[in-house]
This record gives structure tokens, sequence and C-alpha cells, in this order.
């Protein structure tokens, strides 16, 4: 206290005292002075904690990336594939450098912008991830090879161990300015060697798409007899792509199977025929179609778009499953597919919203990966990995297109995410709360200054 307001305070104590005011017990002068000191040294230090608080809320979980996970394992065919998978996808770090995040079980983008990717580890670890521009911008959405160590972008592979890109900058210029790469993202291989995309040659058109390899080398896959556009499904093995051609009638799709070798000069025709309207379905006039090869090389997953009437724009999706020697409808009944037993009766064909994501397999059954991850049956909508609400529309894309072995969790990452809901506010609460006792004690200090009684010394004069 100042020695003018010490002066003031004693002036204005005989005043009270000459007016028969009683003076403040000494008790409540002293309890008074130890609360303003306490006042004085906490409310600083508060507002010190809250700051701190909120921008910790704010960077977490942003960190240093994970370099390598041990969840790889090699398959009967000796290829090596990942073999976990987060059970939760917590939200973005809001401050973080694009980096090396290892090897990579999701990838993740939000359709409000493409260019802001994300790398979920197996433990659920979330990583800003920096790739080149995407060709012709929105164009070629992320594929994560089965390893998930390479992810590919259109026609441009990133190495997410050493952060190699490939083919060269050259290589790649020149590629944008020659080919024309569609919105599908790439087929992986399954030994994780080479990369098929959807592409087709400007001018004369003379090849269909383009094979990319990790080992840098470029194959330009043949065009199809009477130049039709391949509805790929994936490769039957690490050298040989699955491929359909529609040969249907108008409001109907009929899908010729073709297979291609890599290095060979043409499509060859082969099993099987798979007919999606053949219970009486109508094709959609976007007629769009695209389609699926199960991990396992048994099953067809095939999808038409479907145009919403009130926007004209393409907003679900229709799908069927049919055997991959075959072509037979086996509906979308799988025991189990959710992990807790449940049976779903089998229907022909399944439709959701949402169009442009890849659905993923798992356990022998895709999986929805728009916004949320789920099965296809129509009773059972839970599915084995959450996604944060944080993320605008996210499109999910795992190594490989399928979460093979065990789901993994990290208890930090879980804890992270609850402390980001609740912790914000709780602290806004706590802040209120502090103020509105800090003002009530207050008042109640400056009421207890004055306060009336009997006088106890006499009056000047």
């Amino acid at each position: 206290m100042s020695p003018e307001t010490l002066g003031s305070a004693l002036r204005d104590l005989v005043d009270d005292v000459e007016a028969g005011s009683a003076p403040p017990d000494t008790t409540v002068l002293w309890a008074g002075g130890r609360r303003r000191r306490r006042t004085a040294r906490l409310v600083p230090l508060l507002a010190a904690a809250c700051v701190a608080a909120l921008v910790g809320l704010l960077v977490w979980p942003g960190g240093a990336p994970r370099a390598s996970v041990p969840a790889v394992g090699v398959d009967d065919t000796g290829a090596v594939r990942l073999t976990a998978y987060p059970s939760a996808i917590p939200k973005p770090p809001f401050i973080g450098t694009p980096g090396r995040p290892g090897l990579t079980a999701a990838v993740l983008t939000e359709e409000s912008d493409p260019n802001r990717l994300y790398a979920v580890s197996p433990g659920g670890h979330v990583t800003r991830l920096g790739l080149p521009e995407a060709p012709l911008g929105y164009a070629a959405l992320p594929s994560l090879s089965p390893d998930g160590r390479w992810v590919a972008r259109g026609f441009v592979l990133t190495d997410l161990l050493r952060g190699v890109t490939l083919p060269s900058p050259a290589a790649r210029q020149g590629l944008s300015s020659t080919r024309m790469p569609s919105e599908q993202p790439a087929w992986w291989s399954p030994d994780s060697r080479r990369a098929y995309v959807d592409s087709t040659n400007q001018g004369e058109i003379t090849s269909s798409g383009l094979v990319v390899a990790t080992d840098g080398t470029l194959t330009e896959a043949p065009l199809l007899g009477g130049g039709r556009i391949p509805v790929v499904a994936g490769w039957l093995d690490d050298d040989t792509v699955l491929a359909f051609v529609d040969v249907g009638e108008p409001g109907s799709v009929r899908l010729e199977g073709r297979t291609w070798r890599v290095g060979d000069p043409s499509w060859e025709v082969s099993a099987p025929d798979v007919e999606p309207n053949a219970d009486g379905e109508v094709a959609d006039e976007s007629g769009i179609v695209r389609a699926a090869l199960s991990p396992d090389r048994t099953r067809v997953l095939v999808t038409e778009a479907l145009t919403d009437a009130a926007t004209s724009q393409v907003a679900n999706t229709r799908a069927t499953i049919h055997d991959a020697r075959t072509g037979a409808n086996v509906g979308m009944s799988e025991p189990g597919v959710s992990g807790v037993g449940t049976t779903a009766p089998a229907v022909t064909s399944v439709t959701w919203d949402g169009w442009r994501c890849r659905p993923a397999w798992r356990a022998g059954s895709p999986l929805i990966t728009d916004r949320t991850i789920r099965t296809m049956t129509p009773l059972v909508e839970g599915g084995p990995v959450q996604v944060s609400t944080r993320y605008a529309q996210p499109c999910v894309a795992f190594a490989g297109d399928e979460l093979l072995g065990v789901p993994t969790a990290d208890p930090a990452q879980v804890w992270r995410e609850h402390l980001w809901v609740w912790g914000g506010r709780l602290l806004v609460l706590l802040s209120l709360v502090g103020l509105v006792r800090w003002f009530t004690r207050r008042r109640g200090w400056r009421a207890g200054s004055a306060a009336p009684g009997p006088p106890f010394l006499p009056s000047r004069g």
C-alpha cells in the first residue's frame, strides 16, 4: 500500500469514528489483507495457466512423427502387408509441420480441401502429410500400398519412410502435360511394387492407363478394342490387372471381364461377366460405374453412382458384390462383420450416402469409407474404426484398401481426444466460476469496511 493510500484510509477512519461509526474488526482487516495478497499473487498465475492450457489444447496432439511401427507381416504369397490398423482416428493436429510419418495404416482427406492430407499410424497417431500437388488439382485421391510404405496420388508415388518421390520431377511434368488422370485412386499390386493409374493420354488416345513402379519405371497399358475405357477392379496377382468393359444396353449395366499382364500389347477376354442390374434395378443416368476386387481375389464389388434429382449431382452409391469366378451376385449378408456376431439378411444391393471414397475390405466384406467407417450390411451400422468428428466430411484410404490383422489403440490419443472435447468447456467454466467468486469477495470486502457500530473514541475538540 502506498503512503498516499494509507493516509487517505486513516483520514477516512477518523471521519467514520467522529460520525459514530464502529471501526472494523482487526481480525476482519487481517483476513481481508491476506485475501488481497493471495489474490494479487494467484490472479496472474491463473491467467498464465489458462493461456498455457488453451495453447496446449490447440497444439496437442501435434508432435514429432513416428519413424516406424512393428506392424508388418509376410503372407502366404511372400508379399509384405500391414497387419494392424487404428481402432480410432483422433482429431488432426492444429499445428504441425508436414513430415515423413513412417509406415502408415490410413491416409485421410477432407472434402473441403483435398490437398490437406493426414497420415494415421496403426496406433492412431495423426501426422500432417506433405505431398506434391495432385495432378489437375482435385483429381487423384491418395492410395496406400499394402505394406503401408508408399502412397500414390495420381501417377506420383511417395515413400513415407524416406520421403522419396517418383517419378522424377521432369518425368512428372511430362506426364502432367500429356496424360489425363481420373479421380479414381490408384490400384496397388499385392507386392506393393506397382500402382496402376487410370489415365488416358491426350491427343489420339492410345493408352487406357499407366503403371508406375517403385523403381521409377513407367509402363503404359494398351487401349481396349473400340477405344473403350476399362472399369479397373484391381490386381489378380503381382503382374496381372483385372478390368471390365460395360457392354450393357441403355438403362442397364453388363460388365465383361478383361485382363492385362504388364508388358503385354493387349487386353485378353476373361471371366466373369457381371450384371449389377440383373434384379431389375435401372442404371443411373450418370453412367459412372466402378469396381473393386477383394484382396483375396474372390469377390468383386461393383458400385454405381446415383444422381440426386434435386441437385443433379452425384450424391449416393449403389453397390453389389459378385463372385470373381462366376460373376453371380452373392448378396450383402456376412456374419460377424462388425465383430459382434451379428448376421444381417441377404440383400442383392445396398445404397448409401456418398460417392467420393473407395470402399475398403475387412474379413472378406467391404466397408464404407465415406465420412464414417461402417459395414454395408443393413442391420449392422457400426464399424471397426471411429473417426473424429473434427474432420470435415473425411475420406479414409487404408493400406491396400484392407483392414488386415487386429485393431490397435493408443490410449494417449483417446485421452487427448476427450481432453479436446471437454477440456475447453471445463476451462471456460472454471474461469467463469473464478471470476464470479473474486467479484463476490471484492464486494464483501468493500461492504465490511463501512459496517456501522457504536463509537469507541471521543470526538476531536
